[in-house]
């Protein structure tokens, strides 16, 4: 299984450990890659390319990835709460990175229904 998620077109390559990425947020045709770090690289691809890419490269560690909408690919292990009625969903590590995101109130309810359902069927 790989670590990393690698972004490569035209000149430029992308490699940026899974762990770190925190959400991808589409602009147009290109798509906005954020780490934990707080760093933002533009890339030229749209978010249903990039969402292929990381099941692609990540395999079973490509569903903590998770498509909310049409704007955003979050990870999950930074998911630090959802606000349905305020329509955002906050990504942190409860360290240095925090990151504020509107998403629509049926995106966050099904957003909610898949973590309260990963709670429940956790077994270890």
């Amino acid at each position: 299984m790989n670590t990393h998620v690698v972004i490569s077109a035209g000149t430029e390559l992308l490699r940026v450990p899974a762990a770190r990425l925190v959400y991808i947020e589409a602009d147009g045709n290109y798509s906005h890659v954020v780490t934990q770090d707080g760093h933002r690289k533009m890339v030229s691809f749209q978010l249903g390319q990039l969402e292929d890419l990381i099941a692609d490269q990540l395999g079973e560690a490509g569903e903590h990835f998770v498509r909310l909408g049409r704007k955003l690919i979050i990870n999950t292990d930074y998911l630090y709460s959802i606000d349905i009625s305020r329509q955002s969903v906050v990504l942190s590590d409860c360290r240095q990175f925090r990151k504020e995101l509107s998403a629509s109130r049926e995106v966050l309810t099904r957003l909610k229904a898949y973590v309260d359902a990963s709670v429940l069927n956790y077994d270890g």
